[in-house]
């Protein structure tokens, strides 16, 4: 009898969990992909620079505290900085890659949700935050 119910639990939860929104694994969001004159190491560390200075070390309203994953790609593979909100470490908001496009040039994809704070706006100062070496971070609502 008690197998049952463990079964019975495990179902349930596992039902609840496919509810669950995870944002950029599901939706196709929105996304600009760019050169930047840096190689794709350089170009990954701006984007990690960007992620830092932008969204974890910046108070966010109502206390949102946002936190990031950082991947290096094996072989041909982009590197990858992914943000999602702390404890929502599934619904991924913004993706950053930076794949080599050349010597010293590299490729910088950026996608985000699709809507506020996860807009164009995102997008616009990921963009020249990257291609300048320099976070510049979208003006807070």
């Amino acid at each position: 009898m008690r197998k049952f119910q463990w079964i019975g639990v495990l179902t349930v939860a596992g039902v609840l969990g496919g509810c669950a929104n995870t944002g950029l694994s599901e939706q196709p969001g929105i996304s600009e992909t760019f050169s930047v004159a840096a190689d794709y190491q350089a170009a990954y560390r701006r984007a990690g620079e960007y992620v830092r200075v932008c969204h974890e070390n910046r108070t966010h309203r109502f206390g949102t505290v946002y936190q990031s994953t950082r991947a290096l790609g094996v072989r041909d593979a982009p590197n990858t900085v992914q943000v999602f909100k702390k404890g929502e470490s599934l619904r991924i908001l913004e993706v950053l890659t930076a794949a080599m496009d050349g010597p010293s040039n590299s490729k910088v994809t950026v996608r985000v949700l699709g809507e506020a704070p996860w807009d164009k706006e995102e997008l616009a100062a990921a963009r020249r935050s990257i291609e300048t070496a320099t976070p510049v971070c979208r003006a807070m609502e």
